[in-house]
């Protein structure tokens, strides 16, 4: 084999390799056990997708636009999280919710849920 297929053959094999890191991948997603509930009803936060053994920073927005200070919640294993919201103290609207990966720096889908 000559140099230059060789030289071809391991860029390829190199452009495979890197396309099966990046695909691999999983962007980190969030879910709520309720888009709805009654103030003192607790809505479930969940995590998938995050680095393994690692933490993400829980964001919540008010109904007034602005933001609780972040929260810091642990991931496990399997790279997932789960974390009880507790409503009793907050204001009756609709809320915002995400969580940033604090070693990747990727930020998970954005949900909302209701306070009524």
């Amino acid at each position: 084999m000559s140099r230059i297929n060789r030289y071809l053959l391991r860029t390829f094999l190199a452009s495979l390799l890197l396309l099966a890191v990046v695909y691999a991948q999983k962007k980190p997603e969030i879910s709520v056990s309720a888009v709805r509930v009654r103030v003192g009803e607790s809505v479930i936060l969940k995590g998938t997708g995050f680095t393994p053994n690692r933490s993400a920073m829980s964001h919540l927005l008010r109904p007034n636009g602005t933001e609780y200070n972040p929260l810091r919640l642990r991931i496990d294993e399997r790279g997932e999280f789960t974390h009880k919201i507790d409503t009793v103290m907050l204001d009756v609207g609709t809320f915002e919710l995400w969580a940033e990966d604090e070693t990747s720096k990727v930020a998970s889908n954005r949900i909302q849920f209701k306070v009524e």
